[in-house]
């Protein structure tokens, strides 16, 4: 009984490291401990650092359940000899792991699992040359690969959390059409090289490309990181400005409802078309990236409640672009409440004076411009020329520099 329980084991151990060998035939070896450093460079060793323990079972009994742990980063390798402790690509306020808490991203990944020595040849022959972008880094973590996206600089979510969101999906589906994986969002955990696998082995990594930054990736995958267009025609002041309920008033209370009272069965993907609308109405107040990042947190807090949504996170982001569109601009407060089945009473200033509504107004408009000032920087440090960073910042290049033409100066 033990050879029937032993040799499937030292089976796959040799597929480890047959697959170790074929990768080091082809790209470059690197320590476990240069790759967390160069994943992590910006973190201390007194700095902690999320890590998720997976579930453990014993047959059908749970020998332990899953957990999240903060590691001091000088310490993590103390939990390498751990078969089930995994590290996110990615930071989080306050070390708390969730995904509505998402600070920054450092990388995408593809897990494939169940990649045999004679697959990975197949890979590596055939498919390589199909990919749009190859990847930065290859982990070997026992039974399958990880095909890792590594980005040249943490990047900052806000703001940008539709645009990552979709890159890691389009980077997933990609590789789903040449390989089956196992499709994560941004914030799932991985084993890192240097730790146990399942197969008792050690997880390998190997160097494949100097990373890339964010605007590489959405060109490669072909990732819109610029607001929708809107018909010029359709999108005057006068047009959006008459409306009553033009207000971030308006937009706030939505938010709130879809949290706390979510439209009943049938209407919860209107709701996302409607917020399309409301965001459309109240863009002078309320920032496209900003209304755009609301989508997963109320998409997240639906399926928590364990509610059957009945559509995909894609679904609810085609149905917010859509309505966020000039032609239904003039659609009323009224007409969207009756398409939730809302109740709602509009309260012109949410009970701010005059002046203090008008304070608020000025800091919202002042943080917009902040977050635009620094983005501009960002990109002419990376060395894009005045028309790229026009375009991806959805204005045209006459306005670029009208607005942020002392930044251009330098």
């Amino acid at each position: 009984m033990k050879l029937l329980t032993t040799k499937p084991n030292n089976n796959l151990r040799q597929e480890f490291y047959t697959k170790n060998q074929l990768l080091r035939s082809s790209f470059t070896e690197i320590s476990p401990q240069d790759y967390l450093s160069f994943v992590f460079s910006n973190k201390r060793d007194h700095d902690e650092l999320v890590v998720v323990f997976g579930e453990e079972r014993d047959g059908k009994t749970v020998k332990q359940r899953g957990t999240v742990t903060r590691v001091r980063f000088g310490e993590i390798w103390s939990l390498a000899w751990c078969q089930n402790a995994y590290i996110p690509y990615c930071d989080f306020k306050n070390n708390y792991y969730h995904s509505k808490t998402l600070e920054s991203v450092r990388g995408f990944v593809n897990d494939c699992d169940g990649v045999t020595s004679i697959k990975l040849v197949k890979i590596l022959r055939y498919l390589w040359n199909f990919l749009p972008a190859e990847p930065t880094h290859i982990v070997n973590s026992g039974k399958g690969l990880h095909f890792v996206y590594l980005l040249s600089t943490p990047i900052k979510v806000k703001g940008l959390r539709w645009t990552l969101d979709s890159l890691n999906k389009a980077i997933q589906d990609t590789f789903s059409q040449l390989i089956e994986i196992d499709k994560h969002p941004i914030v799932h955990p991985y084993r890192f090289p240097g730790f146990q696998t399942k197969i008792n082995t050690t997880a390998s990594v190997f160097q494949v490309r100097q990373p890339y930054s964010l605007e590489q990736l959405a060109r490669y995958f072909k990732i819109q990181t610029m607001p929708e267009k809107t018909n010029k025609k359709h999108s005057t002041r006068a047009e959006v400005h008459v409306l009553p309920n033009g207000r971030r008033a308006f937009f706030e209370w939505v938010l709130r409802k879809l949290f706390k009272n979510p439209p009943i069965p049938g209407r919860r993907h209107n709701s996302f078309f409607a917020l399309g609308i409301i965001a459309y109405k109240c863009k002078r107040e309320v920032p496209y990236d900003e209304a755009l990042e609301t989508i997963p947190m109320v998409y997240e807090d639906m399926s928590d409640r364990n509610l059957h949504l009945g559509f995909t996170m894609d679904e609810a982001y085609k149905a917010f672009l859509k309505g966020y569109k000039a032609k239904y601009v003039k659609a009323s407060w009224k007409y969207l409440c009756d398409l939730l089945a809302w109740d709602y009473r509009p309260n012109k200033r949410n009970k701010r004076t005059r002046q203090e509504h008008l304070w608020y107004l000025q800091k919202i408009r002042k943080i917009q411009k902040e977050e635009k000032e620094l983005q501009i920087k960002r990109l002419l440090e990376l060395g894009y020329s005045k028309t790229q960073i026009a375009e991806i910042l959805g204005m045209s290049r006459r306005n670029l520099y009208k607005t942020y033409g002392y930044l251009l100066k330098t």
